[in-house]
């Protein structure tokens, strides 16, 4: 089994016009983890993620996923290559049902919807997910119909049919209820025990220290500590950060 990092980013550098959003960072995601990368508002957290999975093209630096260096990020691509991720807002096909959004997400786009027979073994994938999300009962339903917190958990279960090596989640739990945390930070767990490794951009410090090892803080778009979560906390530069010195 290698012991390589599953993702490692190599001094990536963002700007927008005369503002450096992300600046020299770098960081490494190991296989089997469940990672958090937190910092203060405007610390550059979401702009990582969007450099990571294609939606930005960085400025400088690299990104090397599972061994391969990422040479022209695409979302699609990266996605296929077994690097997913969700969004603060979580995103949906309002209009298709949870099932079709379930079916597009295992890549067989529009014609299978249009009639063409969904393979045996998506189909009973997209079945158990439905059942695991506790969306069975929905899958008949237009997602635009579903509660936000349904919204994320379709969002989460959409991403796993393509059974990702590495999941981001952005904010997983902003804007849900207590209960919706503990559905998600189990739905987490469970995950990763079967071998996902995770990084999470999220506020509530929490789940952060509870569920995350290790913890990378960013503060003006750069690493400003590493570690596990314990050590992470008491670390005067992260406390600064945080409270402003």
């Amino acid at each position: 089994m290698t012991t390589a990092p599953l993702l490692e980013v190599r001094r990536l550098t963002k700007r927008f016009g005369g503002v450096t959003a992300v600046d020299d960072c770098s960081f490494t995601v190991r296989r089997g983890t469940v990672t958090a990368l937190i910092g203060p508002n405007g610390s550059g957290k979401t702009t990582v993620f969007n450099l990571i999975t294609g939606y930005l093209a960085a400025d400088a630096g690299q990104i090397v996923f599972d061994g391969r260096a990422v040479t022209r990020p695409d979302p699609a691509r990266l996605y296929r290559r077994g690097l997913s991720r969700t969004f603060q807002q979580p995103r949906a096909f309002d209009g298709l049902t949870v099932l079709e959004n379930l079916v597009i997400a295992a890549g067989h786009g529009w014609r299978a919807l249009a009639g063409r027979r969904l393979g045996a073994r998506d189909a009973a994938r997209g079945e158990a997910l439905l059942e695991e999300f506790a969306l069975a009962r929905h899958r008949d339903t237009p997602a635009g119909e579903l509660s936000y917190g349904q919204r994320k958990l379709l969002e989460f279960a959409a991403l796993l049919m393509s059974d990702p090596a590495l999941v981001l989640l952005d904010e997983p739990t902003a804007g849900v209820n207590p209960t919706m945390i503990a559905t998600i930070e189990r739905h987490v767990r469970e995950r990763h025990a079967s071998g996902t490794a995770f990084l999470l951009v999220e506020h509530d410090m929490n789940l952060v220290m509870r569920l995350c090892d290790p913890v990378i803080v960013l503060d003006g778009g750069t690493v400003i500590a590493e570690g596990p979560p314990s050590v992470v906390q008491s670390e005067p530069r992260v406390l600064d950060a945080y409270l402003g010195g």
